[in-house]
């Protein structure tokens, strides 16, 4: 059977997420306790985040003819810095690429935002070419970009961007251009400038929320164990390295 798995991790303890990348990658990881335990060789992956960003609810594919209890169960006490949380079983040309949206969050925790934030972002949102807001790797720039909404908890703000699909560095670009121009009431259009924007918010501050596939029902795939497990991790960690103070490009 086909299995889509959802996971989570912290991306700063990983070198980077394809396979290959680093002596350390996550799909290198899942992959060498999938083999180790002769369930897999390969597993189709539905976002490859980059360096440093972390994922609530990330996706793969895997074929195995293994229960998905015992694939869970293997995933879930072999790799303890990751969380395979919930699972489907899906067509066998099912491409796990393929999904209604991906939602990420981008946080952050201390300086100043200017009071036209909300505004600075919506000239982002629906269909656009960003090719200057982004790290060109010759797929096509123009994305559409379903919504973008702005929220404060404490101290903390949350910016959520919800779409299909994303491009490398794209909501570290847009997310750096609309904090540099939070305090400026008259924005102009940020597609009409010249050249790429040359500054990215810091990695560790994204995380991948969900990524949403209909027509599927998800199964809980985590022992109570596990969830307590990663819930005093979580507790633990210092917040730091998710919700670090974001502004020092503005002074570079």
């Amino acid at each position: 059977m086909r299995l889509l798995i959802k996971f989570g991790y912290f991306g700063w303890q990983f070198t980077g997420f394809q396979k290959g990348n680093g002596t350390k990658s996550i799909e290198d990881t899942i992959i060498r306790v999938l083999e180790k335990a002769g369930i897999s060789s390969s597993v189709q992956s539905a976002a490859r985040t980059d360096r440093g960003v972390s994922a609530i609810s990330n996706a793969f594919a895997v074929d195995t003819e293994r229960k998905p209890s015992m694939v869970m169960g293997v995933l879930n006490g072999k790799i303890p810095e990751m969380m395979f949380h919930s699972y489907a079983v899906v067509p066998e040309t099912f491409n796990p690429r393929h999904c209604d949206y991906k939602t990420y969050r981008y946080i952050i925790l201390g300086g100043n935002v200017g009071p036209y934030l909300r505004q600075a972002l919506k000239p982002f949102k629906g269909q656009h070419d960003f090719r200057n807001f982004c790290k060109m790797d010759g797929r096509n720039t123009v994305r559409t970009i379903k919504s973008i909404s702005v929220s404060r908890k404490g101290e903390r703000i949350f910016i959520d961007y919800k779409g299909r699909s994303f491009l490398w560095n794209q909501i570290r670009s847009i997310t750096a251009y609309a904090l540099e121009h939070s305090y400026a009431e008259n924005q102009g259009d940020p597609f009409s400038r010249e050249g790429k924007y040359p500054k990215l918010m810091d990695p560790n501050g994204l995380i991948l929320t969900d990524i949403t596939y209909k027509g599927f029902e998800f199964k809980d795939g985590m022992s109570l164990s596990k969830k307590k497990y990663m819930s005093s991790w979580f507790q633990q960690e210092n917040l730091r390295h998710v919700v670090m103070d974001n502004f020092a490009f503005l002074a570079e």
